[in-house]
């Protein structure tokens, strides 16, 4: 299991606020081209699930050995993990005139601390000048870990995402020499991850979760993992539209898809085919990237899979 806090929070990227027809079953899709006749394939990954069942799944490895360029949300790798550290804590630190002491209740403080000493083994005054998403971000992966019976292991230079879904197809793609190509940058997703809330929300939303209440619940994250084995896309984002204001949705999903499709459609269009792996509410709706490739000509067929 994962994972490199860089990456947890996109899970909350699942579900759009729109209306769309339903998809298949599946987070594993193959695309082709009406450019070139070789397919290229897109998959939908849960950003805090097991990998362990791609090696299961010979179609996946095949679809993987096949492609000559493997896509992620970003590209991250040792060499440049110094720089990506020095990003992240800067974008997940508050402005010089806030703290979590001046921005919670001296009860919501104290709930807060007793939650992240449960969960993480530290206190709140650790992190007094950090952003509330941060925080819910530590509780929701710890929670989730706890709820799936497992720990996951921090990130290091040499292991930069972490034991993530997104790690492995990069590190595959590596070790057989193919090109792995970035959506966005770090500053774009950092951007995305934690300026895409007010202080405001990001207390509601922490405090949800500290009080494992609707919407920042164990029980949603069970839920939206067993979705995810059942690669039920439509489900999970009718869970998660629920919890995700409509502004939210647009810099988080929305405007990170329309700004990924030039970029998709240009190297769709080369003659090498790609493996695309990104967060598995980026697939669903009519924003989503299944309904935006087929817009441009693309054929999307589901490909039958297991994830344990």
């Amino acid at each position: 299991m994962k994972k490199s806090l860089l990456f947890c929070c996109i899970v909350l990227g699942w579900g759009v606020n729109t209306q769309a027809q339903s998809l298949e079953n599946s987070v594993f899709w193959e695309i082709t081209s009406p450019h070139h006749a070789q397919p290229s394939y897109l998959f939908g990954t849960h950003h805090l699930h097991s990998y362990q069942f791609i090696e299961k799944n010979p179609s996946l490895l095949q679809a993987l050995d096949v492609s000559q360029r493997i896509v992620g949300e970003m590209v991250i790798d040792s060499t440049h993990m110094a720089a990506v550290y020095l990003k992240l804590a800067m974008a997940m630190m508050m402005p010089p005139s806030q703290s979590l002491d001046k921005l919670l209740s001296p009860e919501q403080y104290q709930a807060t601390d007793q939650c992240l000493r449960q969960n993480i083994g530290m206190g709140i005054a650790l992190f007094n000048n950090v952003k509330p998403i941060f925080l819910y971000q530590l509780i929701m992966v710890a929670k989730y870990m706890k709820t799936q019976n497992q720990e996951a292991p921090p990130p290091s230079l040499e292991n930069p995402l972490g034991n993530s879904m997104d790690g492995f197809f990069q590190q595959y793609g590596k070790n057989k020499g193919r090109e792995v190509l970035g959506l966005e940058t770090v500053d774009d997703q950092l951007k995305a991850l934690y300026d895409g809330y007010s202080l405001t929300r990001q207390v509601e939303m922490l405090m949800l979760m500290v009080n494992d209440q609707a919407g920042g619940s164990s029980e949603e994250l069970v839920s939206m993992t067993e979705m995810y084995r059942q690669q039920d896309l439509n489900a999970l984002q009718s869970l998660l539209e629920r919890n995700t204001q409509p502004d939210e949705m647009q810099s988080l999903l929305i405007d990170r898809n329309q700004q990924w499709m030039p970029k998709l459609d240009e190297w769709l269009r080369q003659p090498t085919s790609l493996f695309i792996a990104v967060g598995a509410g980026h697939l669903p709706g009519s924003y989503g990237l299944i309904a935006q490739l087929r817009q441009k000509g693309y054929v999307l067929k589901p490909l039958a899979i297991e994830i344990q």
